[in-house]
């Protein structure tokens, strides 16, 4: 993209004024005023050459660096020079030789050392073209003094300007994405609050109201004669329907309560595997020494995924004892569940019925890798892989289905 586009007809209309102005003098020093037109058509070559790029962006929005830019500046710094010395109306191609030197220069300590060099070529020139007396030096140095302070002083000022900009962009910058970091945070938060009351509401109402079935089921064939044996049968139905359903019910409120995570993901798990150890007499071994910390967009998946693991334990395994094991190495993440329980049939699908959804949604957006198979134990295990701080461990945003196809683990992708 060009910019500066001003810039660049006001060079070539410096250009130009200027041949027009020495062109007087051709009659009667032709040599000076051809020397002049030379020293403005080097110029003006060396700027459609590659002085113009010093004032275009690259397709970044930055502009060039380095030492090549410094060519375009030295080639003004003796053209003006040199043609001051043929005609002191060249003198006037400072107008563009100090700001194209600010523009084109850094650091700072290198801009105002061309400066000086070229008011004092400019002063030499004069001297050349105007002779030596005394006049002629006075007017020389005092033209070029004031100059180039004139030049220095809003050179400063320019340079202070853009880097305040630059500043205030990067600041800009570091504020949206504050902002955006903030709005995620209160999503987040309202996501849980809407979890935990979701939950609360599950536990007081639906859950309460299961175990009463349950209890009015067992009192109610206790009541029952021997003799009426098909209404005994009804009711211990409603009985295990209804404890099916409370398990299901509370392996829900479990999956959806939010989890404490001060102290990082290591005492979020603790605190999880000890409350699910409490509600159910399962035994977890947690084993989090081969984890290192990990941003909190990673953690957060790992946590819902260990949720989601223990619930299905809860509804469908019937597991004594279960293993829960995180590491942390060569930029993935992995995460191991696995259990002693009655595991799943080949064939079996899981994607509806497991609570698995969520859990492959969550794995689809973080690029993570899903396998599911049967344990040592001969339950199941589910693995889950993410790429951690720096790493890649699948296709982000790719679809992924589970199911058990054989006695070893099958990969799938989320």
């Amino acid at each position: 993209m060009m910019r500066f586009s001003w810039w660049h007809m006001a060079v070539a209309a410096t250009i130009v004024g200027l041949a027009v102005i020495v062109l007087p003098d051709l009659g009667a020093k032709p040599s000076a005023t051809i020397g002049a037109w030379c020293c403005l058509g080097v110029l003006g070559i060396g700027y459609a050459a590659f002085g113009w790029r010093n004032f275009t962006a690259r397709g970044d929005g930055t502009f060039p660096v380095g030492h090549a830019v410094l060519l375009f500046p030295l080639l003004a710094i003796a053209c003006t020079g040199v043609g001051t010395a043929f005609d002191p109306s060249m003198a006037t191609l400072q107008a563009i030789g100090f700001p194209i030197i600010w523009f084109s220069v850094d650091p700072l300590r290198r801009a105002i050392i061309l400066n000086v060099v070229l008011a004092l070529a400019v002063t030499f020139g004069f001297l050349v073209s105007t002779g030596t007396g005394s006049a002629a030096v006075g007017s020389a140095i005092a033209i070029e003094s004031i100059s180039l302070m004139f030049s220095i002083a809003l050179g400063l000022w320019f340079t202070f300007a853009l880097q305040q900009g630059q500043d205030n962009t990067r600041l800009l910058g570091e504020l949206q994405a504050a902002q955006e970091k903030l709005a995620i945070l209160n999503r987040d938060s309202g996501i849980l609050s809407e979890r935990e009351r979701l939950a609360g509401e599950i536990h007081d109402t639906i859950a309460q109201s299961l175990t009463g079935l349950v209890m009015v089921a067992q009192r109610s064939q206790s009541q029952v004669l021997d003799a009426l044996p098909a209404v005994r049968a009804d009711l211990a139905l409603i009985e295990e329907i209804a404890r099916e359903a409370l398990v299901e019910t509370r392996a829900l409120v479990a999956s959806v309560a939010p989890v404490d995570v001060n102290g990082g993901l290591g005492a979020a798990l603790g605190r999880l595997v000890e409350r699910f150890t409490r509600e159910t007499g399962v035994q977890i071994t947690l084993d989090t020494s081969e984890y290192e910390a990990q941003p909190n967009e990673v953690e957060v998946v790992l946590l819902r995924c260990v949720q989601e693991a223990l619930a299905n334990v809860r509804k469908h395994s019937g597991a004594r004892t279960v293993s829960v094991r995180l590491s942390a190495v060569g930029g993935a993440v992995s995460l191991c569940v696995s259990d002693d329980g009655a595991g799943m049939t080949v064939g079996q699908p899981v994607d509806r019925g497991f609570g698995l959804a969520g859990m492959q949604q969550r794995l689809s957006l973080a690029g993570g890798t899903l396998v599911l198979g049967r344990s040592a134990a001969g339950g199941v295990e589910l693995r889950v892989e993410l790429p951690g701080a720096g790493g890649v461990a699948g296709s982000v945003g790719a679809e992924a289905s589970v199911g058990v196809t054989a006695p070893a683990a099958a990969e799938v992708r989320a």
